[in-house]
């Protein structure tokens, strides 16, 4: 080839071309490597840490549900299978005596599809992967029940980092103004007011007899997108009237000191 030819350049019009999940086929065309910055395309990136099973039911395109190009051995997110069918977050956070918590996400059984099965399973994460690395050698020794029930319980495909404690829980004190610390008025304001999607793991509601300020200790299923948001908001929009602090997640403990609230 002459050197002094000069090169073809290939203009594309943006306008012309496929939506978002082809621009990476596109740029392969050109020789070129796949781009993150397409976010509707990070599905299609090869990783060779791992992908996303088909049956996954969580949001693919969440950065801490790509998986992570770390060792097996640090990965702090665990699938466990086998659990009881109709098996709650209560009843499965109560039997296990290591944590913190990061995030806990049930799957119910599935009786329709290519893929059929009749117990419920679970995402389990730790805040760090020496918990996780913990909680399996338990595992090890004793295989981890819920209800009776013997489950199976390997690392998650989706391998995850870990994540700095630094004082933070799943578990919230929430204190204040008795007309805004009230189980009932709070339930409706996470759901509807802030669209959170919560699981509650137990609550304990304290009422003060003077009615000056009310107390609730509220776990919830997660730290991820549940209580650290609930966190974040209840100090910003009611700031002055009620106050959320992270308390110890009584897995850490080994066990649970306050009881239920279904």
């Amino acid at each position: 080839m002459d050197q002094h030819q000069p090169q073809e350049i290939l203009y594309v019009a943006l306008t012309a071309l496929e939506p978002l999940q082809d621009l990476n086929a596109f740029r392969a065309r050109l020789g070129l490597p796949p781009s993150r910055h397409l976010i509707s395309s990070v599905a299609n990136l090869q990783q060779p840490q791992g992908e996303n099973s088909r049956a996954y039911q969580g949001n693919v395109f969440l950065r801490r549900n790509i998986p992570a190009a770390i060792a097996d051995e640090q990965n702090c997110r665990l699938w466990i299978t086998g659990l009881p069918p109709t098996c709650t977050v209560h009843q499965l956070l109560k039997c296990i005596s290591i944590g913190p918590i990061y995030a806990c996400h049930i799957n119910e059984p599935n009786s329709t599809g290519p893929k059929i099965w009749e117990t419920a399973a679970a995402s389990l994460t730790f805040f760090t992967a020496d918990a996780a690395n913990r909680f399996l050698a338990l595992d090890a020794v004793q295989r981890f029940t819920v209800e009776g029930h013997v489950t199976r319980m390997v690392r998650h495909r989706i391998r995850t980092e870990s994540v700095y404690v630094n004082g933070r829980s799943r578990v919230l004190r929430i204190v204040g103004d008795p007309n805004i610390v009230q189980p009932e008025y709070l339930s409706r304001i996470f759901s509807e007011g802030w669209e959170i999607r919560f699981d509650t793991d137990y609550m304990r509601f304290t009422a003060d007899e003077e009615g000056k300020f009310n107390e609730i200790i509220w776990a919830f299923g997660s730290f991820r997108a549940q209580a650290h948001v609930i966190y974040m908001n209840i100090n910003k929009f009611f700031a002055g009237r009620a106050q959320a602090m992270y308390i110890a997640d009584p897995c850490v403990q080994g066990g649970y000191e306050y009881g239920t609230l279904s």
